[in-house]
């Protein structure tokens, strides 16, 4: 059955300093990843997004699907960073098009209202498919001002278990919410290429923010902070790779040099997506400097990444108090106590053998729940189940 698929992603890139010629042909989006492998399963696929540099829509034909771009007309709220930016011509697509699935990329952000009345002047059209990829800081109000537009939803996909908590908490009902990875995984290109490092590597690939006010977003500044307390414990004998832009790297350079690292940080700037696995394979630790539960292979495309090459990774979360709770299947959940993240992160780099098991763990996870091909294959069948009524 051949599908005509409308993906949302309805923010533009000024969070990120992307250019537009930067989004659609040079840098990686998981976006436009699953555009691209839904679009060649013989389905028609259609992208839309916005930017701010534009004053009118471009359009642009790539690898099994549609491009469009919206300029931005609007922004709501203010002083929200992601999420907040706005054009109704969006809306009229969707309402003339002829979608069998409208595909909502984060349904945090704040296009959830004009998409419910989109679906509701549809009536019987395009079932809604709304996904979870994380929360902008800041936006915690803007979880409870959601809930009344979640009834026109058809089915929320979820990674995080903390998320499938609150979602049943806001009494969703649970037929309506599936466990699902946020990104997949080429496992054919992030595999193990190389050995570790006889001097232990640790890698944060991923944006390089301002210094954000709490843990909902990736935070590698918090990283400079644990180092700088590992240095004084463990020496100089480990180096950590800082992989990535974004408009905070100035800043962050800066600081790092400010706590004396310049002998353990490097700063690779913008590493290609093809690029990273020989970085990851050689490292014995991937931070992804976020709050966790638990470290949960399903969330988080960095983390997928690194175990996919058998690089174990390390999350955080306050209330660990030991060592042994701080070791977890797939690797290490740290405190977000500097002091105590350091001492147990240089325990676990002596404790080489339950770092390269919990790497070999992740790969076979990964391969197992997190392919691309996997994943592209449960979301089709989603799709059709969700037209069938079943």
């Amino acid at each position: 059955m051949k599908l005509n698929i409308a993906y949302l992603l309805l923010h533009d890139q000024k969070f990120s300093n992307w250019r537009l010629e930067d989004f659609v042909f040079k840098r990686y989006h998981f976006s436009k990843d699953y555009a691209e492998r839904v679009g060649a399963r013989g389905n028609n696929v259609v992208l839309y997004t916005f930017h701010q540099d534009l004053r009118s829509v471009k359009e642009f034909h790539l690898g099994g699907y549609v491009l469009k771009v919206f300029p931005v007309r609007f922004r709501f709220p203010p002083f929200v960073p992601i999420g907040n930016s706005h054009n109704l011509e969006v809306f009229r697509e969707l309402l003339e098009g002829n979608f069998d699935i409208v595909h909502f990329h984060n349904y945090y952000f704040w296009s959830l209202a004009p998409i419910f009345f989109a679906k509701l002047r549809r009536c019987c059209g395009w079932r809604l498919v709304a996904q979870y990829h994380g929360e902008p800081e800041l936006q915690t109000f803007g979880k409870f001002v959601h809930r009344p537009f979640f009834g026109v939803i058809d089915k929320f996909l979820v990674a995080p278990d903390e998320e499938i908590y609150w979602l049943k908490k806001m009494h969703v009902n649970s037929s309506k919410i599936l466990k699902f990875p946020n990104v997949g995984v080429d496992t054919s290109l992030f595999r193990r290429v190389g050995e570790k490092e006889k001097v232990p590597h640790l890698i944060y690939a991923g944006r390089m923010p301002f210094r954000p006010r709490a843990l909902k977003e990736q935070n590698p500044w918090l990283i400079l902070e644990i180092v700088q307390r590992l240095k004084r414990k463990y020496g100089n004998t480990f180096k950590v790779l800082m992989v990535g832009d974004g408009p905070g790297l100035e800043a962050l350079k800066s600081f790092s040099k400010s706590l004396g690292l310049e002998e353990n940080v490097r700063f690779l700037g913008f590493v290609s997506h093809s690029s990273l696995p020989p970085l990851y394979s050689k490292c014995l630790l991937a931070f992804s400097p976020t709050f966790m539960l638990d470290l949960n292979p399903l969330w988080g495309g960095a983390l997928k990444e690194a175990l996919a090459c058998e690089t174990a990774v390390a999350g955080f979360n306050a209330y660990i108090k030991s060592y042994e709770e701080a070791r977890r299947r797939f690797g290490l959940l740290l405190p977000t106590d500097v002091d105590r993240a350091a001492e147990f992160l240089c325990r676990a780099i002596k404790d080489w053998d339950f770092l390269i098991e919990a790497g070999l763990c992740g790969r076979r996870f990964v391969e197992e729940n997190c392919s691309w091909d996997r994943v592209i294959n449960r979301l089709l069948e989603i799709y059709r189940n969700l037209l069938l009524g079943l």
